[in-house]
């Protein structure tokens, strides 16, 4: 008798999960609020809501990976984020219900990060906005960099919202030396025909192209001599921009200026005929002695190209040691995409002294 009703309470529940299993994949929500994610990481995502009475968490999905979604909400919006802030939408939900303000609710979180009752985000985290209308960004991936300055990472605070309603923003700085300070990412439509070009009337003007353009004034050009590595400014700026001038492979990479000294050792070492891998090793080795400072993180470069068979505009941040898990990026490379004007940003070498944002810019 135990045996039989061991086994029709095991039939039972295997029904119940699937039937629970087949509700998750109706629920047209779930494939709403996990749209704004890179294809990889959509189907692990878990994907919740929040009781608008109550605050109460309500799972829709458990997922298997880093990534936390909800469906669009009153507001428009339908959002991801990592996991590691589960606790703050948690809080954020309860005070809402308790028909708390905006300001009220941002000023609970803080004094709850204050107290220690919620974990601080990592620096780095990647947030994730979908909205279906035309007026607002329609897909915007967002990095929070806590109290990070346009001089500390070397991006624009000048609004793209315009532009990137009209499908060409570019990454953006809000918020700058604040805790709450984050870097604004549209993501454009694809780009049916290129705008890019690396061509210009001169030298000092082609070297600033990758550059936004508020930014390509101020910017500092220069290149270095090949016999000596000697650094031979072309013209000093006023900003924390440093560009050279296409090269022979080229591309046209433009820089922060906190990152000069290791661009400068790095020339000694080619003027001497040092192979790629020996410069590797010696900015390795100065590094860990002190000599050279590494790159901060969060640091941005831009990199341009002219030809159609590499990504033709490419912005680059510098996330030493991040992982997926810990900034909340995929690592599936969409360099091939990118190339055919539909890009996202990916993270490369996680995990490593190395690792960085590849940002794509489709345009």
């Amino acid at each position: 008798m135990k045996t039989t009703f061991l086994a029709a309470a095991v039939i039972l529940s295997a029904a119940s999960l699937t039937g629970t299993a087949q509700n998750y994949a109706a629920d047209p929500r779930i494939a709403e609020a996990v749209q704004i994610l890179p294809e990889d990481l959509r189907a692990g995502a878990t994907v919740v809501t929040y009781d608008a009475a109550t605050g109460a968490r309500q799972v829709l999905r458990q997922g298997t990976n880093f990534v936390e979604c909800q469906p669009r909400m009153a507001d428009g919006f339908s959002r991801c984020y990592s996991k590691a802030l589960s606790p703050r939408r948690d809080l954020e939900a309860k005070l809402r219900a308790e028909k708390k303000s905006d300001e009220e609710v941002q000023s609970a979180v803080a004094a709850a990060v204050k107290a220690g009752t919620l974990p601080a985000p990592s620096k780095g985290m990647m947030s994730y906005r979908d909205y279906d209308k035309r007026d607002r960004i329609q897909h915007l991936w967002v990095m929070s960099l806590p109290n990070a300055t346009p001089e500390s990472v070397g991006v624009s605070t000048v609004s793209q919202r315009d532009a990137a309603l009209e499908g060409k923003g570019l990454p953006w700085m809000m918020l700058p030396g604040t805790p709450g300070a984050h870097i604004m990412i549209p993501i454009n439509p694809p780009a049916k025909q290129s705008t890019i070009t690396d061509q210009a009337a001169d030298e000092i003007a082609q070297a600033v192209l990758p550059l936004p353009e508020d930014l390509r004034p101020g910017a500092t050009v220069y290149k270095y001599d090949p016999n000596t590595g000697d650094r031979v400014v072309l013209r000093k700026g006023t900003n924390f921009a440093e560009c050279m001038p296409r090269g022979a492979d080229g591309f046209t990479w433009c820089y922060n200026s906190v990152s000069g000294p290791r661009r400068d050792f790095s020339a000694k070492l080619r003027a001497q005929k040092k192979s790629d891998n020996e410069i590797q090793d010696a900015v390795t080795a100065a590094t860990q002695a002190g000599t050279l400072k590494p790159t901060p993180f969060g640091t941005m470069s831009y990199r341009l190209y002219g030809k159609k068979d590499r990504i033709q505009l490419l912005w680059v941040l510098s996330v030493p040691g991040a992982t997926p898990e810990s900034i909340g990026v995929s690592d599936d490379s969409r360099r091939d995409e990118s190339i055919s004007g539909d890009g996202r940003p990916w993270l490369m070498l996680a995990g490593t002294p190395g690792a960085h944002i590849m940002i794509p810019i489709n345009k």
